[in-house]
C-alpha cells in the first residue's frame, strides 16, 4: 500500500490526490487533527475541491471532544482499508503523524476491556485537570514511559493514567508484553522532503495567508462561539495563538510569527521522525527536490507502485 508522508506544508495532499487519480485510489488521512469537525483551516485539511477530487477517509468526521490516538486510528483504518479494497480501489495513506503510520506497520497491543462507566467517570476527572497536573499523574503511574517521551501531550498523558488505573498495569507493560491487535501492514512509504529554508518559507507563507487573510481567525471565532476552546481538538497547533488574536490579546504580526515559529519546530520534529523512525521493513522513496511538481512526484510514485505491485 502506498503511503505519502512528510512534514507539514510539504505538499502531501496535492501529491496524494494526483496519485489517487492515477491509481484509482482512495485516501486515508494519517493526520491526528484533520479528523475533527470545524478545524479545517488551522490543520490545513483538504479543501472541498480536494475532497471532491478523490475520496477521503478520516477527515472532518470526529466530534472535537473525542479522543483520537494511534490505536483508534489503526482500528478505523483497518475498516477503511477493507472497504476500499472491497470496492476494487487502491488505498493510499497520506499524512504527517508518524505514530499513526507505525500503528499500522507495527500494530499496537490488543486493548483490554475497560468498564464504560468507570472510564467515563475517570475521563470526567482527567478533563478537569490542568495539563501539568495530568502530566504529573502520568509520570507517577508510568515513570518508564514518562522518561522516554517528554513532554507527554495531554492525550497520551490521559491514556497513560487511564490504562494504569483501570487495568492495574502501566501502559509501558501493555506496549511491551501484550500481543498485537492485528497483523502488521507492509507499505511503500514515500517521504516528501524539502530543503529546510524552502520548507520554512512555505510554512511562513501558509501562516501569513490563513491568518492575515482572515480565514483562520474566522474559524476560531466560530469555535469560540460554540465553546470549543476547551475541547481536545483545540490543542491543535496554533489555535490558542489565533484565539488570543481574536480576543484582542495579541497582535496580527505577533500571531503570525508565533504560529510560524511553532509550526517550524513541529516540522523539524516530523523531519527527524521520518528520517530515523520509519520502520526498516517498509520501502522508502525520498523525493529530495523541493522544486519537483506534485504531478511529477505523483507520476513517479504511481509508476513505482505499479512496478512493485
Amino acid at each position: 500500500m502506498p503511503v505519502i508522508a512528510g512534514p507539514t506544508a510539504s505538499g502531501k495532499t496535492s501529491v496524494a490526490i494526483d496519485v489517487a487519480r492515477r491509481l484509482g485510489g482512495e485516501i486515508i488521512s494519517m493526520d491526528s487533527r484533520q479528523a475533527y469537525r470545524g478545524f479545517a483551516i488551522g490543520t490545513a485539511a483538504p479543501s472541498a475541491g480536494e475532497l471532491a477530487a478523490a475520496p477521503h477517509h478520516g477527515v472532518g468526521f470526529l466530534d472535537p471532544h473525542e479522543r483520537y490516538g494511534a490505536g483508534r486510528f489503526a482500528r478505523l483504518a483497518a475498516r477503511w482499508l477493507a472497504g476500499i479494497r472491497a470496492r476494487g480501489r487502491v488505498p493510499i495513506l497520506a499524512g504527517g503523524t508518524g505514530l499513526f503510520l507505525r500503528a499500522l506497520t507495527h500494530p499496537m497491543f490488543e486493548e483490554p476491556p475497560l468498564d464504560p462507566a468507570r472510564r467515563a467517570a475517570l475521563h470526567a476527572w482527567l478533563d478537569a485537570l490542568e495539563r501539568e497536573e495530568l502530566a504529573r499523574w502520568a509520570a507517577r503511574l508510568d515513570p518508564a514511559l514518562a522518561s522516554r517521551r517528554r513532554p507527554l501531550d495531554r492525550q497520551r498523558a490521559a491514556r497513560t493514567v487511564e490504562l494504569a488505573l483501570l487495568t492495574g498495569e502501566p501502559l509501558t507493560n501493555w506496549m511491551t508484553s501484550a500481543p498485537p491487535e492485528r497483523p502488521p501492514l507492509r507499505t511503500a512509504t514515500y517521504v516528501l522532503e524539502w530543503p529546510a529554508p524552502l520548507l520554512r518559507e512555505r510554512i511562513e507563507r501558509r501562516a501569513e495567508a490563513s491568518i492575515r487573510g482572515g480565514a483562520w481567525p474566522e474559524e476560531v471565532r466560530d469555535l469560540l462561539a460554540c465553546g470549543l476552546d476547551g475541547s481536545r481538538a483545540f490543542d491543535a497547533l496554533g489555535y490558542a495563538d489565533v484565539a488570543a488574536l481574536v480576543r484582542g490579546e495579541a497582535g496580527l504580526d505577533e500571531t503570525i510569527e508565533r504560529v510560524s515559529r511553532a509550526t517550524w519546530r513541529y516540522a523539524r520534529r516530523q523531519r527527524t521522525w521520518f528520517r530515523h523512525q520509519v520502520p526498516e521493513d517498509v520501502v522508502v522513496l525520498r523525493a529530495l527536490d523541493g522544486s519537483t511538481t506534485p504531478g511529477q512526484l505523483a507520476r513517479r510514485i504511481a509508476a513505482d507502485w505499479r512496478e512493485s505491485g
